[in-house]
């Protein structure tokens, strides 16, 4: 808000309506912060006008405001009362200002995430009392490590994601609260305790196994003639979750992705991706930016579709999605889940370790990965990763069986 002398533009015969509003306006401020301020106001010739107000940062709990002249300390104090309001405010209250700040129309399952995190660490704890209600301007690095540390031990074990679903409320407010624009805090407390949290409170988890992530060739093979025939022997009880996880096989699909496709994303042998769908309805938008992608359809996923069609003909499937069932609870679509549970029974009839479809996907990468015939950015961007250290660092998997590996360990040692 700027200054205005009020003496000068009351005299000045120039005066324009917006400007007398405004000094009614800051008239009708500087009246309702001599109600707030209860202490006196005092001058000197070589101080100026000054005064003091409660602040819990200063190690006395007040600040002193000085201003060159009167009108300009009201100005001042308005400001320190009614335009930082929320500098005392606590972590409990900061957390509903923060969270309809962060709310989007696309991250509304981020949203639940962290909705459940603050009540089960936060709301549902007894030891977290103290730190969501004291002002956060107040929290020393001491309380949260030793706060952050209790709850650690009390959930143990806590590994890195787990921390994660923990703390990031806690980090994020911060880190919102000590943004220049809205400076309650002067800076992020909680990274300062973050670093000295007891290291042994920590656990990591091993490597995920090879062949917990990937199917081999040869499972693919199987997976295939089982759901052919399965679409044959349970023709009462029909769905195409089979076909849809074929179909994860060879585009490297998302579920949610697959749940999403409508025919009119097929153009010229290409699969247009451009939506997500789950049970809770369809998202007309990909996870990332890279989501948004056009990739080439193999001729076994141009077999495929032709099965759907079919399929759906067969069963008088008329909407517009792909993958379709007879449930109006879903529009229609195929269920988030359909595949999730066809492909575990799969497994388990395979004899082999239960997978979700997001391993169809990881198999479909690490294959591509494999192979010399495709550059890696063209992978990166078939899977619809941002960067290519997404794609190795958690797409890359060994496919072949133990005996094969051995085998081209001793090919490759030999001499």
């Amino acid at each position: 808000m700027g200054k205005f002398s009020l003496t000068n533009l009351i005299n000045d015969d120039t005066i324009q309506i917006d400007e007398m509003l405004d000094i009614i306006a800051m008239k009708k401020r500087i009246q309702q912060v001599k109600q707030m301020h209860p202490y006196e106001i005092h001058h000197t010739e070589k101080s100026g006008w000054f005064t003091n107000v409660e602040d819990i940062t200063q190690p006395s709990g007040k600040r002193k405001i000085r201003r060159c002249s009167e009108e300009s300390l009201w100005e001042a104090l308005a400001e320190w009362y009614i335009d930082k309001s929320d500098r005392n405010i606590s972590l409990e209250n900061l957390y509903v200002k923060w969270l309809a700040w962060k709310r989007t129309p696309k991250n509304a399952e981020n949203i639940k995430r962290i909705e459940a995190s603050w009540k089960a660490y936060y709301e549902g704890e007894s030891s977290s009392k103290e730190i969501i209600r004291k002002p956060m301007a107040k929290l020393t690095s001491l309380e949260l490590r030793t706060w952050a540390e209790d709850l650690m031990k009390k959930h143990y074990p806590v590994d890195k994601k787990k921390f994660s679903r923990i703390f990031t409320i806690i980090n994020q407010c911060f880190e919102y609260a000590s943004d220049e624009d809205i400076a309650i805090v002067s800076e992020n407390t909680w990274q300062k305790a973050r670093k000295k949290i007891n290291k042994d409170l920590f656990v990591t988890n091993p490597t995920p196994s090879d062949e917990s992530q990937v199917f081999t060739d040869d499972e693919r093979r199987q997976l295939k003639i089982m759901v052919q025939e399965d679409l044959q022997k349970y023709k009462k009880q029909p769905t195409s979750a089979g076909l849809q996880i074929l179909f994860l096989f060879e585009t490297g699909l998302r579920i949610g992705e697959a749940t999403g496709l409508q025919w009119s994303d097929v153009r010229n042998n290409r699969l247009y991706i451009q939506r997500q769908a789950d049970n809770d309805g369809v998202k007309e938008w990909t996870k990332s930016s890279a989501g948004y992608r056009d990739i080439p359809l193999t001729t076994e996923a141009q077999k495929i579709l032709e099965q759907v069609a079919e399929y759906n003909r067969e069963h008088n499937l008329t909407a517009e999605w792909i993958f379709q069932s007879t449930n109006p609870k879903y529009d229609y679509r195929l269920s988030y889940n359909s595949a999730d549970r066809k492909l575990r029974k799969l497994c388990a009839r395979l004899d082999t370790i239960k997978k979700s479809p997001h391993k169809c996907r990881k198999t479909c990468i690490s294959t591509l990965l494999d192979s010399n015939c495709v550059n890696n950015r063209t992978i990166m961007r078939f899977a619809g990763h941002q960067n290519l250290n997404t794609t190795f660092s958690y797409y890359s998997y060994e496919r072949r069986t133990k005996e094969e590996q051995a085998d081209a360990i001793s090919q490759a040692l030999s001499l």
